[in-house]
């Protein structure tokens, strides 16, 4: 096996809580050490980050613009060589072989490579099982595609054409299909191949907002996915149900109010990817959140499948979700467009 360069790239803003956990995960790799090279890239942290992230030897970039995603674009341009992984603050790889895994897997067809999903702290919220496994009630909706280590890949396999499977990996071939999955190449360790990626999208070497449309742009001309198993990450998403609330409402007001420029980024410049009538499912999400019935409906398959109750949340999550948004775009409308603070 050949050891290429792994760039890792971390953006952080005063992320001290975390981050010690998660660089002490890439120090267990079995990867070799001098192939790996730990980039975080900070938004102005006023805590203990910055001397977390020298004690651990990372090289530093300082993030001008503070917003997490012109961070992991800082960390794209400043990597040379190699393969590029992500991870967020709050994601520890649990796999010690976990890079060395996910290298092995790389090929002239295969450019991108993901893990098989997230672990959810049992000391943490309850709400993080939900936010984990599919991130909010809008994409809930949208995609219904779980992230959840113990359910990701099944759901895969059963959506997209697998080519080849054994005990450590599942290829697939994303070719010719209809909808695409949801999958951000920026985060949850996974990796792409940072030489390919330059040389056949140079667009993305000017435009930040590309940056978590890796996959749809790769899709296009290399839309094989390789998934390594038994290779989860422990992801600490919010630590109580008021942060993953002004979480939602920061999405959301980035979507309406900047649609052309940071929503980008989100779900209005993944919607540009969508082939078929996906491309207007959005429109029923207001119909779905206000009947109901049907978010109760899928609130109690997920308490009764997942036996955690905390998934009925589901129900007054996606109710509030729908309300702001639109309350948010009757505010657009009037003329109404806040400034929004970076890292929500």
């Amino acid at each position: 096996m050949s050891y290429p360069l792994v760039n890792i790239i971390i953006a952080t803003f005063n992320s001290e809580n975390k981050l010690s956990l998660v660089l002490e995960s890439i120090k267990k790799q079995t990867y070799p050490k001098n192939k790996i090279k730990v980039k975080v890239i900070d938004g102005g942290s006023k805590d203990k980050t910055l001397k977390i992230a020298k004690i651990f030897g990372c090289e530093i970039i300082n993030n001008s613009k503070t917003e997490p995603v012109y961070a992991k674009f800082l960390g794209y341009i400043n990597s040379k060589e190699g393969i590029i992984l992500y991870l967020d603050h709050d994601e520890i790889m649990e796999n010690e072989n976990s890079l060395k895994l996910k290298v092995s897997l790389f090929s002239n067809e295969i450019r991108m490579v993901i893990g098989t999903g997230y672990k959810t702290p049992a000391d943490y919220h309850g709400i993080n099982n939900y936010i984990n496994e599919f991130g909010d009630p809008f994409s809930f909706f949208i995609y219904r595609l779980s992230k959840d280590f113990r359910y990701f890949i099944n759901t895969m396999k059963k959506r997209y054409k697998v080519i080849n499977e054994t005990k450590e990996k599942v290829i697939f071939d994303l070719s010719s299909i209809d909808e695409l999955p949801i999958i951000e190449l920026c985060a949850a360790g996974s990796a792409v191949d940072l030489k390919y990626m330059k040389k056949n999208f140079p667009q993305t070497l000017k435009n930040p907002s590309l940056i978590p449309h890796f996959f749809y742009l790769l899709q296009e001309k290399a839309p094989i996915l390789a998934i390594s198993k038994n290779d989860s990450l422990i992801h600490y998403s919010s630590e109580t149900l008021r942060k993953y609330l002004a979480k939602i409402r920061w999405r959301i007001k980035n979507n309406i109010y900047h649609a052309e420029d940071m929503g980008i980024s989100g779900f209005g410049g993944r919607n540009r990817y969508d082939r078929t009538v996906s491309k207007y499912k959005k429109y029923l999400f207001f119909p779905y959140a206000f009947s109901i019935i049907f978010p109760l409906f899928d609130a109690a398959y997920l308490v009764i499948s997942r036996r955690k109750g905390s998934y009925l949340f589901h129900l007054p999550l996606t109710f509030y979700t729908a309300f702001l948004i639109l309350y948010h775009y009757v505010l657009k409308l009037l003329g109404n467009k806040p400034r929004l603070k970076s890292y929500g």
